[in-house]
């Protein structure tokens, strides 16, 4: 017993030495997070600032821990729209969504691990010729290969990559089963690569490209995984130019799986995250990934059911297409918050749509007394020509634990078939 609780001990304490950030720790968001002026987490403390995006990169300035266990990090942020800024974030042991980031050391790492695959394979080679070499004269082969290789590496390392966005390669006009998932660009018209994804759903850091659209990738991986547009007036659709003030359309297909395929609006009226409202939008039948490409000065999107939005490529005004968009207005019950985003589907297809303030509108919330439950918002399922069908958003999504909290859509929906299906049931319409 005594030899147990010391183990237990013992792990409690390794614990609060990984998970107790320092000082001058470099770290990074796995998820949106609500950035506070103060270290004070409570719905009702108002000190909301603004929203980090997942991907926010930042320095440690200080810690407190709270009395759940759970601690309060305040960060200067590195990256984005924020940096320079210092905001309080809550960091929930059972839900982190905050890591450690040292880029120089990850950097060092890749580059020994290339290197020793390199060792190895010459390694090889020099076995293979052990009948005609001399073992000096082997261990010299080595020596110069390795040198050869670090310096080859060293030099591609300072070449400017070539510019992507505006310059990739041409859209084709039918899904092309020959494009590997190395060559897809936004402006490609492919099937999705996998129906579900392979992992957890994981951070992303996007950067404006010369077509005027924020390309989005995998932190890791480096794949384009979304693209996203954003109005920041002064059109028609938002009246101002403030900073903070604007609409953002968020083409999203994480890990470029068919299940994972949406659309995420955001109408933000302040730089107050609570007053921000946040659309969801899932298009059937899903056939293709989303996808971009620059026309003159248009941006034409393509979305997984293959039909068409035009956008304003200087302003990311809605032009034409299945699209139909009104202006950024407060809601009439709470001046301070956005209404949702007046953007109409007018396809032939299925829209499946959920809208929430402050909040993605769906996946777990947690309660005030620390505990989780499902998300109360409410979906919508439309198409042309029959009633809207309203159904609860949990009856879609669900939040899984067991791979880090992230939200996706139930198993039996990944598929168009089972999603099919639910809808024909639920609402007497088909997906085709």
């Amino acid at each position: 017993m005594k030899k147990q609780i010391k183990k237990t001990v013992l792990f409690s304490l390794f614990l609060s030495s990984v998970l107790a950030f320092k000082v001058g720790d470099q770290v990074e968001l796995e998820a949106y997070l609500n950035a506070r002026s103060s270290a004070q987490f409570l719905k009702s403390s108002g000190n909301i600032k603004t929203q980090l995006s997942a991907g926010t990169k930042g320095e440690v300035l200080e810690s407190k821990k709270m009395n759940s266990g759970n601690y309060g990090i305040k960060m200067k942020v590195n990256s984005g729209a924020h940096r320079g800024e210092s905001y309080w974030l809550y960091y929930n042991l059972k839900d982190p969504k905050i890591k450690l980031f040292d880029a120089q050391h990850r950097e060092q790492k890749a580059e020994q691990i290339a290197l020793n695959k390199h060792q190895a394979k010459t390694a090889e080679l020099t076995e293979d010729q052990t009948g005609i070499r001399a073992p000096e004269e082997s261990a010299v082969l080595v020596a110069a290969n390795t040198a050869k290789f670090v310096l080859e590496n060293k030099m591609a390392s300072q070449v400017t990559p070539p510019p992507t966005g505006a310059d990739c390669a041409p859209a084709v006009s039918a899904i092309s089963s020959n494009i590997s998932e190395e060559d897809y660009t936004e402006s490609d018209v492919v099937e999705p690569f996998r129906e579900v994804p392979s992992s957890p759903l994981h951070s992303t850091t996007c950067r404006t490209m010369q077509g005027g659209w924020d390309q989005c990738r995998h932190s890791d991986s480096k794949k384009i995984e979304a693209f996203q547009l954003t109005n920041k007036g002064p059109n028609n659709i938002v009246k101002s130019n403030e900073y903070y003030i604007n609409r953002t359309m968020s083409f999203e297909f994480d890990d470029r799986a068919r299940s994972e395929m949406k659309l995420v609006v955001v109408d933000s009226p302040d730089d107050t995250t609570s007053h921000s409202t946040y659309s969801i939008m899932l298009f059937f039948p899903r056939t293709v990934l989303p996808a971009i490409k620059k026309e003159g000065e248009e941006l034409i999107v393509t979305l997984p059911n293959k039909e068409i939005v035009r956008y304003n490529a200087n302003t990311k005004e809605v032009l034409g297409g299945v699209f139909t968009e009104g202006a950024m207005v407060a809601d009439p019950k709470n001046k301070n918050k956005a209404k949702p985003a007046d953007l109409k589907y007018t396809g032939n297809g299925v829209m499946i749509r959920s809208d929430k303030s402050g909040d993605l509108p769906y996946g777990d919330i947690e309660l005030s007394n620390g505990s989780k439950a499902p998300s109360s918002s409410t979906a919508t399922i439309s198409k042309k020509g029959f009633k809207d069908c309203k159904i609860p958003s949990k009856d879609i999504w669900y939040t899984d634990y067991q791979k880090g909290g992230s939200v996706f859509i139930k198993p039996e929906f990944q598929a168009d078939k089972g999603m099919d299906d639910f809808i024909k049931k639920k609402c007497g319409f088909s997906l085709y």
